[in-house]
């Protein structure tokens, strides 16, 4: 073989290992970036540099909670129970007579059941693909149901339980509008954009970006429980399509919302609902959370002009999970 046919061939086999990676020509993708291997996805944006200087972003030492309770009270996605509580060992249970633990000792002990995603939480990369694989062109039958060793066999949630510390950035899209959004509303780059102009906030590499939709604080506000039920069931405002391509420039680690599932529901094209679920977790590996309590943060954050803040929202370390709920900090 001459010297340019060897050139020829091997610019052609760089062609067809980079639409193989890239998936689909034009899309956002981000198959290959951090090696054929990596499960860690957009995570690989966050350096140690990020989370030293995202450290100096702590003036104040205040701090939130940006997780709803974790109980059976709360929104959660239609198709999953709410989170039960049960105790098992309890004061009244001695009172009525049952014999003390170990001498004089007493002790209250408790279970929690619940789908891992039905709270405040993150899905994993596993959580949601199309065709027939996950990121990185993982096979969807690397996610088992085997009792010992099921669950997500690659692409896990345990692979980023110390990921997601660094610099979290809100954007308060339900403020910039006024401070209400019709039911259904979609999210567009333009609201980001403009909302980020707005507040003088400037996302970066290597961020945790946060929308304000106002979904999950609505949902409070109703005390009948069919009224909740028909709430969760009707539209949702959330991030439309538009927004993958930006999340994509951004470089950002994942994105969050205080609604039910990040994207709009209805999607406006019925073939297309939750199908931003499998640009950003599928194609671009980029995280997603929901069902964040943004309230007394956002208050803050328009208080004192400051939309920036150091945050902590690792998961827990279930191996193999497909998500996880967390309680996430931010610090300003």
């Amino acid at each position: 073989m001459n010297y340019r046919k060897s050139i020829l061939l091997i610019s052609c086999l760089t062609l067809c290992v980079g639409a193989i990676a890239k998936d689909k020509p034009g899309k956002p993708n981000n198959w290959g970036t951090w090696g054929k291997d990596d499960q860690l996805g957009a995570v690989n944006y966050l350096e140690p540099k990020h989370i030293v200087k995202a450290a100096k972003l702590i003036k104040e030492g205040k701090v939130f909670s940006l997780a709803i309770p974790l109980d059976a009270t709360g929104p959660v996605f239609p198709s999953r129970i709410a989170p039960q509580h049960l105790m098992v060992a309890t004061g009244a249970d001695y009172a009525a007579g049952q014999p003390a633990y170990a001498g004089k000792m007493k002790f209250a002990d408790d279970y929690i059941y619940m789908a891992l995603q039905g709270s405040t939480q993150w899905d994993a990369l596993s959580h949601a693909w199309y065709d027939s694989t996950l990121y990185n062109g993982v096979p969807e039958t690397d996610i088992r149901s085997s009792p010992i060793a099921g669950g997500a066999t690659k692409l896990g949630i345990e692979n980023v339980k110390t990921s997601f510390v660094g610099r979290g950035v809100l954007i308060d899209v339900l403020a910039y509008k006024g401070g209400s959004l019709p039911a259904g509303y979609v999210i567009t780059r333009s609201d980001i954009e403009e909302t980020l102009k707005a507040q003088k906030t400037k996302v970066t590499q290597g961020d945790i970006v946060i929308l304000r939709t106002g979904v999950v604080p609505d949902f409070y506000k109703l005390t009948d429980p069919i009224a909740k039920t028909q709430f969760m069931l009707g539209p949702q405002t959330g991030i439309g399509a538009d927004v993958v391509e930006w999340v994509d420039k951004m470089e950002i680690v994942g994105i969050a919302a205080d609604n039910i599932a990040l994207e709009v529901l209805p999607n406006p094209n019925p073939e297309d609902t939750l199908s931003i679920h499998g640009s950003l977790l599928r194609d671009l590996g980029v995280y997603i959370g929901e069902i964040w309590w943004l309230e007394e943060l956002a208050a803050d954050c328009a208080e004192d002009g400051r939309y920036e803040f150091f945050i902590a929202a690792q998961p827990l370390n279930i191996p193999g999970a497909v998500g996880s709920p967390l309680n996430p900090i931010a610090i300003k």
